[in-house]
């Protein structure tokens, strides 16, 4: 499984896997103070469940640094 095959969706504040699993913020993207996950693949140890809340997480979180960067410099 690639772990890292996220597409982000600030506009949900959202990331979807390809396997189908969802994960959605709470709180500013960049800084979540929380998360509500979806639609775990089955089959996965809880190691991996892990891993793939954190690699969506980082996503989540890239994503929203990299857009507030360039909104910050098209000031």
């Amino acid at each position: 499984m690639d772990f890292d095959a996220w597409k982000v969706d600030l506009k949900s504040k959202s990331a979807f896997h390809e396997t189908g699993c969802r994960i959605t913020v709470e709180g500013n993207p960049r800084q979540p103070m929380g998360l509500i996950p979806t639609n775990f693949p089955t089959g996965l140890t809880a190691v991996e469940e892990a891993r793939l809340l954190r690699c969506g997480m980082k996503a989540i979180v890239s994503k929203a640094r990299e857009e507030h960067m360039k909104n910050v410099g098209s000031l």
